[in-house]
């Protein structure tokens, strides 16, 4: 009787650390994943922002070329996420060099939009005019938005066409409604 008490015993450590481990891996597994996908929806909102902000440097640059302005002014009015950025990037380029403030900004958001504008934002500290650049840049972002856009509103019909059908029905009942008086009106007369 007391191996088969101890039997059980041992049978029930073993299954204990065996969830502890599986539950340990799975833990390891999920938390992995979470900061890439943090970062993943970090470089999505400032892509989303992109656009606003490629268009507001064109028009700064139509005006001045001072670029640190430029950033401070549009920190302002930018996301979350882009102002955080700006926010390192501003205090980067206060302290050091423009052209690697703007190149580590790009490096630690590793999105090839923000990397487009950080190289034209560095064109324009060496003396290009950046005015063409980033009006092509803006027109470019432009398209991306407006694919995004698309992208977004094809998602939504399922939902539209519920409040579609609703909308529909309502109509015919009050078109039915106005029909159904109008009619009982001339019936009235002619009796």
């Amino acid at each position: 009787m007391k191996t088969g008490n101890s039997d059980a015993f041992f049978r029930e450590k073993c299954l204990t650390k065996n969830i502890f481990i599986i539950s340990g891996i799975i833990i390891c597994f999920r938390e992995s994943t979470r900061a890439e996908t943090m970062i993943r929806q970090r470089r999505a909102e400032i892509e989303w922002e992109l656009p606003r902000f490629v268009a507001t440097i064109t028009q700064h640059l139509k005006a001045s070329r001072d670029i640190l302005a430029m950033l401070e002014s549009y920190q302002n009015y930018a996301g979350k996420a882009l102002k955080n950025e700006l926010v390192i990037t501003i205090a980067d380029m206060r302290t050091g060099n423009y052209e690697g403030a703007l190149t580590r900004l790009s490096a630690r958001v590793a999105s090839a939009m923000l990397t487009d504008v950080s190289r034209g934002l560095i064109s324009v500290l060496r003396g290009d005019d950046g005015v063409a650049y980033f009006s092509m840049l803006s027109h470019d972002m432009k398209q991306i938005e407006l694919q995004r856009l698309k992208k977004l509103a094809l998602e939504r019909p399922p939902i539209i066409r519920r409040y579609s059908f609703l909308l529909l029905g309502c109509m015919v009942l009050l078109y039915m409604g106005v029909m159904g008086y109008q009619i009982l009106g001339t019936m009235s007369g002619l009796f």
